[in-house]
């Protein structure tokens, strides 16, 4: 992890703080996909727990289902900006 005294990297200089959040659960939601998809995969320490916290969500959105679990994944995705990239991988 980054101590504040690091510099950002440069694709993040003059990024919003909103903007940095909205990557990082787009990060989160993108190791949860994976995770379900690749059971057993390794995932960066900096977004494992978050991920698999998520991970039942996506499962049951992947699976296709209409439940609660399902509709908060589409909901965290839609937040995060990534709604197309779930449902591409509903299809997929």
């Amino acid at each position: 992890m980054r101590s504040d005294r690091d510099p950002l990297p440069p694709c993040r200089v003059g990024a919003s703080p909103e903007e940095l959040a909205r990557e990082a659960d787009r990060s989160v939601l993108y190791g949860a996909i994976l995770a379900a998809q690749r059971p057993g995969v390794r995932l960066k320490p900096q977004i494992a727990a978050a991920a698999e916290a998520l991970l039942p969500a996506v499962r049951a959105f992947l699976e296709g289902r209409e439940d609660d679990e399902a509709a908060f994944a589409l909901e965290y995705a839609r937040a995060c900006g990534a709604e197309a990239f779930l449902l591409s991988k509903r299809r997929a």
